[in-house]
């Protein structure tokens, strides 16, 4: 069925107050959740080109596209709070960072966290926990994505999220320190130079379709265009983001972060420096 006006209005109202930009995936997913608090005996699904246009014809929204192929609809006149997500800026106290680090690492073994930002932060609001009171949704997202990218204390395992410490991520860096620490021999079918590394980072990027890719489509690239492995701990790195952004690559690639999350592009050009002379 069609999605009415008031539904929407309802939802992005419903983000505004969560401090979460209205995303057309964000709407979807608002719209299934208020289907499965009405009781409805299957998960609603809208077209992404259905809901932008029924986004569209709502004269009150300003719809807008982002990055990656995202797309937003915007109250129109009303002030924009949101919260950034990937923002790498704490805002928060640090009295809140230890009781979240003693939460989650007080976790049971069996325990864990949906593995999606978003999910994750509202699994975490219904538990009512008295260091997230008085958090919007949108700073609790952000909470969960510093406590990943930054403060180490989440980390995923077969798709959830875990305390770090029982995570994957703990585990290759484990495994790129022995690295760093015990050169092993090169692995037929794993990128293992980093001279290799950089001549098909070139050719990725080189090539007219791809002048820029997602970090999480970047290993699926490697193994389609060039049948090797992509693996950060081969090289002594725990990230991929750490790997890309090591200065090894200078002139190659840069990682940069944008709505979608980091994506790899070509590096920039270096500006030509012009003395005053040469000006003259």
């Amino acid at each position: 069925p069609a999605v009415a006006p008031s539904e929407i209005r309802a939802v992005v109202e419903s983000l505004y107050r969560d401090r979460l930009r209205p995303y057309g995936r964000l709407i979807r997913k608002r719209l299934g959740e208020q289907a499965a608090e009405m009781g409805a005996a299957a998960p609603r699904q809208v077209e992404d080109r259905d809901l932008r246009a029924a986004c569209e014809a709502c004269g009150w929204l300003s719809v807008e596209d982002a990055e990656g192929g995202e797309w937003s609809a915007l109250l129109a006149g009303q002030p924009q709070h949101f919260v950034d997500a990937h923002s790498p800026e704490d805002p928060y106290p640090p009295q809140l960072w230890a009781d979240a680090g003693a939460y989650f690492t007080a976790m049971p073994a069996e325990e864990r966290l949906p593995g999606g930002r978003y999910l994750c932060a509202r699994a975490l609001a219904a538990r009512g926990l008295p260091f997230l009171a008085g958090r919007t949704l949108g700073e609790i997202s952000h909470i969960v994505q510093l406590a990943i990218s930054h403060k180490k204390m989440l980390g995923y395992a077969e798709g959830a999220l875990v305390p770090y410490g029982r995570s994957q991520s703990k585990l290759k860096e484990q495994r790129a320190e022995c690295q760093r620490s015990q050169p092993q021999a090169a692995r037929a079918g794993v990128v293992s130079s980093w001279g290799q590394l950089r001549e098909l980072l070139q050719r990725l990027l080189d090539e007219p379709g791809t002048r820029s890719a997602a970090l999480s489509n970047l290993k699926f690239l490697f193994s389609s265009r060039f049948g090797l492995e992509l693996s950060e701990t081969a090289l002594g790195c725990a990230r991929l983001s750490e790997l890309l952004q090591d200065p090894r690559l200078a002139g190659v690639c840069e990682v940069r972060l944008e709505a979608v999350g980091h994506v790899l592009h070509r590096a920039r050009a270096p500006r030509s420096r012009i003395s005053l002379v040469e000006g003259l």
